[in-house]
């Protein structure tokens, strides 16, 4: 059997994109949670390169 975490964080303002206190609870979300420091992170961008979405599984 294989479990899986997931951590998900969207931007408040998916048009600015995500701000650095944002992208900075998302990282301390996945240490609390024990996510393994090579799990890749998925990132959804808007045309500007702004993150509008990051997640782990």
């Amino acid at each position: 059997m294989t479990v899986t975490r997931t951590i998900h964080a969207e931007a408040i303002d998916p048009k600015a994109g995500m701000t650095l206190a944002e992208l900075a609870a998302f990282v301390q979300t996945a240490l609390r949670d024990d996510v393994d420091n090579d799990v890749p992170v998925k990132a959804i961008v808007n045309l500007r390169g702004g993150i509008k979405k990051l997640e782990t599984r």
